[in-house]
Order: structure tokens, then sequence, then C-alpha cells
């Protein structure tokens, strides 16, 4: 144990402790106590139901993105250790809700990360006796790292990651960090210039791993016919209408889906397109451009019929997509970059994106490769890709996809087979 790491996070900690008397206490009776979590994060996640003596295991995220890897990354843990049982935490509330909407089955506990003094670190150790930590990406706390330590509860981090700015400053606190680092019990890095990152910080070279990036980690799960058919009977869609989702939709990407639609029916073929914005104070703008007829929906039902319609609602993407014959990812259109892919790919759908895809390249290339993405540069592109789409024999697509799952499924076995 490095003794000036352990005396700055006693410091750290018992600094965190005099605010959670002085401070809390009056930020408590204001409204930003609730946007700051502050009532969640000053004892430990409830629980779900009792553990019955199997091992438990730990496993934290940051804000949403990190919590849908998390999800990911249980189920390969699930299928290594099927007898294990988890407590899962976030940071922040929409990581915490979606945690809570997919904890089940194996998970006994979920919530927000508690503050982050030695108190309540070696209380949520003793408490649900755990096992093992996992670290998504690089959510490295002092304190939860010294009770680790002092537990002798090993650590792991997955999707690891260290960008230039983070690695200096880690790297300029040498000093403090490198006992943290070098406790690590394993390192799965997302590629090899992050995993010598971590090395140089300290983390022991054969701990460190390289995985690649668990956001192209998809697991294709098909809804079933009875779901889908349901789904669809709720937006008053019939079994034979081709149904494009078009999610996390920009403004200035409604005319391109309009334009595109408009060249699909002019050509004799009959699409229904359900658009979700990115954000929700878009939507009036989105309407505009979707044109006449566009139905817009407060919920994610319909009982009016529709050929256009946009879902003006938080937090039903998934569904949209799952209901869905193909999609179109946006940001794609307008200079944003775009949006995850695997939210509409993992229903073993096509995708369709435009040209400005350079938040998520790896992950389109990975599509286009595999046969099952698909880039238009225009909206006439885009109607000739949903087109052939709709009315072509899908024997090609479904091979392409087969072989893609297959690859998928060989991957997620090759991580699991190095897992403690």
């Amino acid at each position: 144990m490095n003794h000036t790491f352990s005396f700055f996070t006693s410091f750290y900690s018992a600094a965190l402790e005099l605010c959670r008397f002085v401070v809390v206490p009056p930020l408590l009776r204001m409204k930003v106590s609730e946007a700051w979590n502050i009532r969640e994060r000053l004892d430990l996640p409830p629980l779900i139901h009792e553990n019955t003596g199997r091992t438990v295991v730990w496993v934290h995220a940051a804000s949403l993105g990190e919590s849908k890897l998390l999800v990911k990354f249980l189920d390969i843990l699930k299928k290594k250790h099927p007898d294990h049982v988890y407590v899962l935490t976030a940071t922040t509330r929409a990581g915490v809700e979606y945690l809570k909407s997919r904890g089940a089955g194996q998970v006994i506990a979920v919530g927000f990360f508690p503050f982050d003094t030695v108190r309540l670190m070696k209380k949520m150790l003793r408490q649900f006796a755990v096992s093992r930590v996992w670290l998504m990406e690089t959510e490295l706390w002092p304190s939860m790292m010294l009770a680790c330590m002092q537990a002798n509860v090993p650590v792991g981090m997955v999707n690891a990651r260290l960008e230039k700015k983070s690695f200096g400053s880690y790297r300029r606190l040498g000093f403090l960090c490198r006992p943290v680092f070098r406790s690590l019990d394993i390192v799965l890095a997302q590629s090899g210039p992050y995993a010598r990152r971590f090395e140089q910080l300290g983390a022991r070279p054969e701990a460190v791993k390289i995985i690649g990036n668990l956001k192209n980690a998809v697991d294709i799960c098909r809804p079933l016919p009875s779901e889908k058919r349901a789904l669809r009977a709720s937006m008053k869609l019939a079994e034979g209408d081709f149904t494009v989702t078009a999610g996390c939709v920009h403004a200035g990407e409604g005319r391109v889906i309009r334009e595109a639609l408009d060249k699909i029916k002019t050509g004799g073929n009959r699409v229904k397109c359900i658009v979700v914005p990115r954000y929700l104070d878009e939507s009036a703008s989105l309407i505009k451009e979707l044109g006449e007829g566009a139905l817009r929906l407060k919920e994610a039902s319909s009982t009016a019929a529709w050929e256009i319609c946009l879902v003006d609602r938080f937090g039903v993407l998934e569904t949209m997509y799952k209901m869905a014959d193909a999609a179109i990812i946006g940001g794609t259109f307008v200079s944003v970059g775009g949006h995850n892919v695997w939210d509409a790919a993992q229903f073993g759908i096509p995708v369709f994106f435009g040209p400005d895809f350079h938040t998520q390249r790896e992950s389109c290339k990975k599509l286009l490769a595999a046969g099952v993405g698909f880039c238009a540069k225009s909206a006439e592109e885009l109607a000739g890709l949903i087109a052939g789409a709709a009315k072509t024999d899908t024997s090609g697509f479904a091979g392409a996809l087969s072989r893609f799952i297959q690859g998928a499924h060989d991957r997620q076995r090759e991580i699991e087979s190095i897992l403690p």
C-alpha cells in the first residue's frame, strides 16, 4: 500500500465527509439537490432482493452511454459466471434509470454511486459482501480504490480508454496515481494506444488486454414475432407495411427523409416512416420539414392512420427500432457525425445512414463491411436503398446478417475466455 496515496485519499475523504455535514443539509432544501442526486448518494443503493450466499460483483458506470455498455458487458459476465449476482451503480440519473430497466434476474441492487468517502466505500463492500469490482471506461474514484486495495477486492476496468488530456493529467500526478493503476487486476482496453497509456501509468503489462470497443460488440436479438406484431398494432401498422424508423433525427434532416419517401412513392413503392427526434425542442421544426400529412404523436402509439409520424417523446427509440423493418440513423445528413448505430443494428434490420458519420466511423465501417449497413450520400440514394430493401428478396441480407451474428458471437466468446 502506498502511504502517499493512502494519506491523500484519507484527507480527500475527510473533506467530503465534512461537506456532507456542513454543505449537504442546506443543499437538500434546494432544487439543485435533485439535479445532483444528492439525497440518493448519501447511502447505498437499495436492495432488489436478498443475496443467498452467492458471489457478488459490483459493476459501475458513469452516465447513460456507459450504462448501456455495462449491460452489454453484464451479458458476457453472466455467461462466464452464471451463478454470480450483481450490484449495479451509475453516476447520473439517466444511467441509473436505464440500469433499473435492465436490472433483472441476477441483479440484487441498482442505484446511484455513493459519495466517494472511505466510510461509504467500505460499507458498500462489507454490506454487499463484494468479491470483485468492474469499472466501465475510466471511472476511477480514490476512496473506492483505497477501500478495495485495503480489503483485497480485485478491481478490473472494461472498455478502458485514456484520452491524451486525461493521460497527461494522470501522468503529472504519477506519485499518487501509479499505485492505483498498479493495483488494477485486469484492464480490458479499447485499443493498442490506450493499452500502452495504461501501462505507462503503472498498470502491469500482463494485466492489460486489448478487446476493442464494446460499443461494437452487439448481440443481435430480433424480437419475437408476437411481440413485434403487438408493437406494430399499437402504432396502427398492418403486417405488410414496410416501416422505417429514423432515430436521433436533427433539425434539417426532416427534409431529406421527406424527399426520400416522396421518391419511393413516385417509384410505386409504399413505405411508412417513424421519426424520433434527437432533441424534443426540435420537434416543431422537424414536423414542418416532414411536410403536409405528417402526424405528431405525444405517445408511442396511434389510433389514426399515417404514412409519416414523429414521436415527440423521450425514451421510446428502442421500441420504435424494435417494430421497424429498417432504420435510418440521424445526425448523419447534417454535420453532427452520427449517433449509436448499434441501437438499431441489434434488432437484425438493415441500417441506413448519411455521409457524415465521423463520430461513429469504426461502427459504420463494420456494418458496411458486413453488408448490414448502407451509406447514402443524398435523399435520392437513400430512397433507392430503402426501396431496394422493401421490394427485394432479402436472402442476401439474411446471409450477411447470419455471418455478422456469428462474428459477434465469436468475439464475445474471446472476451469471455479472458475474464477472471
